[in-house]
């Protein structure tokens, strides 16, 4: 939670300082500068939040935060193949969450001859926090105590990017997270706020 309000503050105080110097640095029709959030749905629902920077309509940079939750999580094969049913000893069912801070450069693709409709093919390197169960057997029980871990993981965020008007606009796309124990795809639907670009008009 603390990860979140502090990307938020930063998200904020960007978007409140841009307005003095967007229209001296930035071009409203190369370099555009927006925050983005993203509800991603898959194996495991999640959202993410970040800042992102369009140079010359060419590249990109993203400094973002990503988190997902499982809510029913499986126990270990090793138990499963016993063919023994388990029973949680607290009834609560284990769940598993993963929290990713990352940052992606990328090629941005115009996709109309008026540069309003943008792909974006980024990706880049991340941290990752891990929070898993693990268990305790007791007879026909078991109990489970969460666990955290950090990895380095890999994360690939393609999306389409339509902006509505030069303030707002939409985005589609999957995000991808990958690390030695785990692989994570889902997909999400976003909104921009900032200097997205021309839009439709």
């Amino acid at each position: 939670m603390k990860t979140i309000t502090l990307l938020l503050v930063c998200c904020i105080a960007a978007l409140a300082s841009q307005a003095q110097w967007s229209y001296k640095f930035s071009s409203h029709d190369k370099h555009f500068l927006y925050t983005s959030g993203q509800y991603i749905v898959g194996k495991c629902n999640g959202g993410s939040l970040g800042l992102n920077y369009v140079y010359n309509n060419k590249l990109t940079v993203s400094l973002g935060y990503s988190a997902s939750n499982k809510e029913t999580c499986s126990m270990p094969d090793e138990y499963l193949k016993s063919g023994i049913e388990y029973m949680p000893t607290s009834g609560v069912e284990p769940f598993q969450n993963n929290e990713n801070i990352h940052i992606m450069l990328g090629r941005v693709f115009s996709l109309n001859k008026k540069s309003s409709i943008r792909f974006l093919l980024q990706g880049g390197p991340a941290l990752s926090t891990v929070r898993a169960p693990e268990y305790e057997i007791s007879g026909m029980q078991y109990d489970y105590q969460m666990k955290s871990s950090q990895k380095v993981s890999l994360v690939f965020n393609p999306k389409i990017e339509l902006p509505l008007c030069c303030m707002i606009g939409f985005s589609v796309g999957p995000m991808i997270v990958i690390n030695d124990t785990q692989q994570y795809i889902g997909a999400g639907i976003g909104l921009m706020y900032g200097i997205v670009g021309r839009g439709k008009s």
